[in-house]
């Protein structure tokens, strides 16, 4: 077993417990620590981020409100211009296969910029109703 001093410099051994002296009123009790606190605290955290997150989440909810309600005018009148030129287009088509040589050069100008020219356009939009054709 090792000596607690040092033999040769009368100083504490390496790794030798120390004990203290009865004169300096230390003594060695073994002591509990609560796991309140910490529980308290990392509780108190995660409200405060659930909180934060909220109302994030919140605030992008209603940027998200505001910018559809900002687009249903535009879309509106996108879809208004939309409808008209294909109604244009259409009597554009039925003048053309009436023998109109105009209404052919029209016709023929809109398909070679690639816009073609069905005779009932599809609905759009979000409520739009698609049907698959039967035969």
């Amino acid at each position: 077993m090792s000596e607690p001093f040092d033999r040769e410099t009368k100083a504490p051994a390496m790794g030798a417990p120390m004990k203290p002296s009865p004169m300096s009123g230390y003594v060695d009790t073994p002591t509990t620590v609560s796991p309140f606190l910490p529980i308290l605290i990392i509780g108190l955290v995660l409200l405060g981020w659930f909180g934060f997150q909220a109302t994030q989440l919140r605030a992008e909810r209603d940027a998200i409100i505001v910018a559809v309600a900002n687009q249903e005018k535009p879309l509106g009148e996108s879809k208004k211009l939309r409808d008209s030129f294909y109604a244009l287009a259409h009597g554009a088509e039925v003048l053309a296969d009436g023998g109109n040589p105009n209404a052919r050069l029209i016709v023929d100008g809109l398909k070679k910029r690639g816009i073609t020219i069905t005779p009932n356009p599809a609905p759009t939009g979000p409520n739009a109703l698609t049907i698959p054709a039967t035969k």
